[in-house]
C-alpha cells in the first residue's frame, strides 16, 4: 500500500486522561452558533460538536448526555447545519451520523507550537508504525489510522482493539479504543510523548453491537472558535467508509 507523507497542514492516507470538567459560566449573548455544510451520499440524521478536552469520553462513545457536547440540526436536502450554544475560545470536533455510519472529527495539530521541520522520511514512518503495531500491549490489534507530521514531530490517530478474552468480558466481546498520540524524534529515535494523549473513543461490549462503520476524519475536527466567536468556513464532503480510517466491516482481530 502506497503512502503519502505530508506536513501538519495535510493528512497521510493509507493506514487503514480525559477529565469531565464543568461547563464555564458564559453569558448567553456570548455563545456562538456553528454553521456550515456537509455533503454525504447517505442521509445525515444527527450532528453534534464536542470539546474533547472537557467532555466525558465514555458518555460520548456510548451516546449518553455529557457536558461539552452540543447538539445541532442539519437539513437532509442541503446538508446545511447549525449547532447553537457553543462557548467561544475552544476547539471542537464534529460527530456526524449518516445512515448506519458514525463519523468523528479529529484534531491533527500537534499539542504545542513547533517550528516546521524537514519532511517525514520512510524511515521515520517505519519506526513510528513499528512502535505502534509490534510492541506488545493489552490490545492485540493496534494500527495508525491517520498520520500528520514532519521529520521531528508527529500526530497520530491510533485504533486499538482487544478481541481476545479479557476479565469480565463475555464470549464475543471486544474493547474498542481510538486515541490521538503525539511523537517526537530525539537522537536515539522516535518516542511517544507520555501522558499527553487524547482518548476519543472508549467502548466495550459484544462485537456485533458496536457501531459499524465508525470512522475518523480530520476534516471534521480541530474547529477553532476564537474568543471573539469567529471560525473558518466549514464545507465538508464525507468520503466512503474505509477500514483504513476506522471500523468498517469485519472487526480486526490482530495476530
Amino acid at each position: 500500500m502506497k503512502l503519502r507523507i505530508s506536513a501538519f497542514s495535510a493528512w497521510v492516507w493509507g493506514f487503514g486522561l480525559l477529565l469531565a470538567i464543568a461547563a464555564p459560566v458564559i453569558r448567553a449573548d456570548k455563545l456562538v452558533t456553528l454553521t456550515g455544510q456537509i455533503q454525504s451520499s447517505r442521509p445525515i440524521t444527527r450532528i453534534e460538536a464536542v470539546e474533547r478536552n472537557r467532555a466525558n469520553v465514555l458518555a460520548v462513545s456510548t451516546n449518553k448526555p455529557s457536558a461539552w457536547v452540543f447538539a445541532g440540526k442539519i437539513s437532509p436536502a442541503t446538508g446545511a447545519f447549525r449547532i447553537p450554544g457553543i462557548p467561544p475560545g475552544h476547539s471542537y470536533d464534529l460527530i456526524v451520523f449518516a445512515g448506519s455510519a458514525r463519523w468523528e472529527g479529529v484534531d491533527m495539530r500537534y499539542y504545542r507550537p513547533v517550528q516546521p521541520g524537514p519532511p517525514m522520511t520512510r524511515s521515520d514512518l517505519k519506526q513510528i508504525v513499528t512502535f505502534i503495531e509490534k510492541i506488545p500491549r493489552f490490545t492485540n490489534y493496534n494500527r495508525p489510522l491517520w498520520i500528520a507530521g514532519d521529520h521531528n514531530h508527529a500526530t497520530l490517530v491510533v485504533e486499538q482493539i482487544r478481541s481476545h478474552r479479557f476479565y469480565s468480558g463475555h464470549r464475543g466481546s471486544i474493547i474498542f479504543r481510538v486515541a490521538v498520540w503525539y511523537f517526537e524524534r530525539y537522537y536515539a529515535g522516535w518516542q511517544k510523548v507520555s501522558n499527553l494523549g487524547k482518548v476519543m473513543t472508549r467502548w466495550r461490549g459484544p462485537a456485533d453491537k458496536v457501531t459499524n462503520p465508525w470512522q475518523y476524519l480530520p476534516a471534521l475536527g480541530g474547529i477553532s472558535v476564537s474568543p471573539a466567536g469567529t471560525f473558518k468556513p466549514i464545507h465538508i464532503r464525507l468520503p466512503k467508509p474505509s477500514p483504513h480510517h476506522g471500523l468498517d466491516g469485519a472487526i480486526p482481530t490482530g495476530k
